[in-house]
């Protein structure tokens, strides 16, 4: 069941001073609702600036839809201001526990 949680999981990388508030950022979660039903949508924070890092990660509910957000890696977000429009998708990779 793990790894079928990975490949739902997706990586949003923007511009990080392209979204500045609540209605930006629904506009980018509402352009990747019409790949599917998101169970999960957060926005990355640098723990000590408490300051947007510039990626948001997205869970869908299936697995198609996630592979149907991946068919286009660069993707334009109609709602938000040029440049910060361009969004690039990546599936999510757990990296391995240090040892």
């Amino acid at each position: 069941m793990k790894g079928f949680q990975l490949v739902r999981d997706l990586v949003i990388k923007h511009h990080v001073n392209g979204i500045k508030d609540i209605q930006q950022s629904l506009s980018l979660l509402n352009h990747m609702k019409k790949f599917g039903k998101i169970t999960a949508f957060k926005f990355m924070r640098d723990p000590v600036t408490s300051e947007r890092t510039g990626m948001a990660f997205v869970t869908y509910k299936q697995f198609s839809e996630a592979q149907d957000a991946l068919k286009s890696r660069r993707q334009t977000v109609a709602e938000l201001p040029t440049p910060f429009n361009e969004i690039e998708v990546t599936p999510f990779q757990r990296q391995a526990p240090k040892e």
